[in-house]
């Protein structure tokens, strides 16, 4: 295991790719950071992308990787740019991605893989190997120049790193070229390589058995970033060491650059996520379409469960993985598998979180609060924005930084035993200055704004609307046409249950909260924990549609204010 030195990077930099060559020093220093000059970062809303992985296998998880982050099927279809939105490896773990459509070598990049780092410099990396038959793999030379100092201070510099996945900051793929592995092969056979033995050898057995025509499977391995790893020059690889919970690299998305023709008309199936579902509904209707109009057919791909036509049915407790699929036909091409995955479970269960009002740069803390159906404790974490701070993540109380800009918390229930996981429910507020136009203000500051009393239970403009509530809903107190009121109906939930809805709007500069209790007798009141089916923005003043479950919808219900 040979380690290079930082003064080795200084006498090497700027030079030429040779003919018939394939060097670690060949076009060093190499590409940028995403956004600077010469980087060859693709975003990943780029044109160029004709298709994505629509499936996986093989998906072996290393070490220090929390439950949540297990999700291979998170890293199928179009790349999302969120922290959340991945399959975490692990350290030393690896993945199998499938393309039903194929990859082919085409003019300049051929596919990109998408990572999901924060920053240009805490750069997770991965090796990345292609196959034609998804057993035997060939993997690209990929060379860093990175230290151990450097992999400590958390800042791997993009023009270090060349040939691994993750070179490039979330949102950003980093391309891959198959004709890279021809060079590589050729010049390895004339001996015009700086390859150790063992990649070489590898190289030379697995590059014939490849048909750079049709490259229908890429596989990720991890590089844990301790120095235990080398890349293709023997040199050792460095990159932010230890991570925990979501270790190793994160994987977002494959997008397809070059794709085989095809060889009828294209089609794509149309295949809505499934949500959780319990163990005592039996089954759940398969509602997949293609655009052809041709019929889809379906598969388990892993999970307690048999498909039969367009209905699956539940055999035991876990995560079902399920595929859409339609063959094609004289004049249609086969589609473009579509995955889906769910828990099923003896109880299912969403989240509730209070909305959040705006808030003065202050430094300050405050109090969230957040609930779960299952009464599992709801834990919390900051997603984005400007340093602030989760102290715990089950007290839910958030340290804000002292600077501006807008923050969204993520919170989320991982399940146990008897629950499936809960769906995600992210809250966005915005840190603003004292004075800006959307700065919180309290119930007083809010009655002068309008020129009305202070005492929130006076109906200044006689619309039948206190005017604490107008203050908290977003109404006008000197205009009786306006009169914020929550709308009551009913509905059917996603699982064909009957549910009461309700439609209320907070306003986001109102200094306070509101919540929804329920009563079987108008004397003893609990809070209840509404699953969010709609919310919308229209400036400062949010519009949210939520509904209580089957199991919930007699009684009595109420919408509480309270001043923050």
């Amino acid at each position: 295991m040979k380690k290079r030195i930082a003064a080795t990077i200084l006498i090497l930099g700027n030079m030429a790719v040779a003919s018939g060559t394939y060097y670690a020093t060949d076009g060093f220093p190499y590409a940028p950071a995403a956004g600077q000059p010469g980087s060859t970062a693709i975003h990943m809303d780029s044109a160029t992308f004709v298709a994505w992985a629509d499936g996986y296998e093989n998906y072996e998880f290393g070490t220090h990787l929390a439950p949540q982050w297990k999700f291979p099927a998170k890293a199928l279809g179009e790349a999302e740019g969120e922290i959340g939105e991945i399959v975490s490896l692990g350290r030393g773990g690896r993945i199998t991605l499938v393309f039903s459509g194929g990859i082919s070598d085409g003019p300049g990049a051929d596919f990109a893989v998408f990572e999901n780092a924060f920053s240009d410099s805490f750069l997770e990396l991965a090796y990345v190997e292609v196959s034609s038959d998804g057993t035997n793999f060939t993997r690209f030379p990929g060379y860093s120049w990175s230290t151990a100092e450097d992999a400590a201070a958390e800042t791997i510099n993009p023009t270090l790193v060349k040939g691994l996945a993750g070179k490039y900051r979330q949102g950003y793929g980093m391309p891959f070229d198959l004709d890279d592995l021809r060079r590589a092969y050729e010049a390895q056979l004339v001996g015009n390589t700086d390859f150790t033995n063992s990649f070489a050898g590898a190289l030379t057995n697995m590059y014939p058995l490849l048909d750079l025509s049709h490259v229908s499977h890429v596989r990720l391995v991890d590089v844990v970033g301790d120095g235990t790893a080398t890349d293709a020059a023997g040199f050792q690889v460095y990159d932010p060491y230890p991570t925990i919970s979501s270790a190793g690299f994160d994987l977002d998305a494959i997008g397809v650059i070059n794709q085989p023709a095809p060889t009828g008309l294209l089609q794509a199936i149309l295949f809505d996520p499934i949500p959780h579902q319990k163990l005592a509904f039996g089954s759940v209707e398969l509602q997949a379409t293609a655009d052809s109009g041709l019929p889809v057919s379906y598969s388990i791909q892993s999970g307690s469960a048999t498909v039969a036509a367009d209905v699956l049915s539940f055999t035991g407790t876990g995560v079902v993985e399920v595929v859409a699929n339609q063959a094609g036909n004289t004049f249609y091409a086969p589609a473009s598998p579509v995955l889906h995955s769910f828990h099923v479970a003896e109880e299912i269960q969403h989240i509730f979180v209070e909305l959040l009002p705006n808030q003065l740069q202050s430094g300050g803390t405050i109090q969230m609060n957040a609930y779960a159906s299952s009464g599992l404790p709801v834990l919390m974490e900051v997603y984005e924005g400007p340093a602030a701070v989760m102290i715990g993540e089950t007290n839910h109380v958030l340290d804000l930084a002292n600077e501006t800009g807008d923050v969204t918390l993520r919170a989320y229930q991982p399940g146990d035993a008897t629950h499936a996981p809960a769906e995600d429910v992210f809250v966005e507020f915005e840190i603003v200055e004292a004075g800006a136009s959307n700065a919180p203000l309290t119930l007083v500051q809010w009655a002068v704004l309008h020129s009305v009393s202070a005492n929130g239970l006076a109906d200044s403009d006689s619309d039948g609307v206190i005017d604490f509530q107008e203050f908290i809903m977003g109404g006008d107190p000197s205009l009786g046409t306006d009169r914020p009121l929550p709308v009551i109906g009913n509905s059917v939930d996603a699982y064909g249950r009957p549910s009461v809805t309700f439609e209320y709007s907070f306003d986001r500069t109102a200094l306070g909260r509101c919540w929804i209790s329920r009563s079987d007798d108008l004397s003893v009141w609990t809070n209840a924990v509404p699953e969010v089916l709609e919310q919308n923005e229209d400036g400062d003043l949010l519009h949210l549609k939520v509904q209580f479950p089957a199991d919930v919808t007699s009684g009595f219900f109420r919408l509480l204010f309270e001043e923050q």
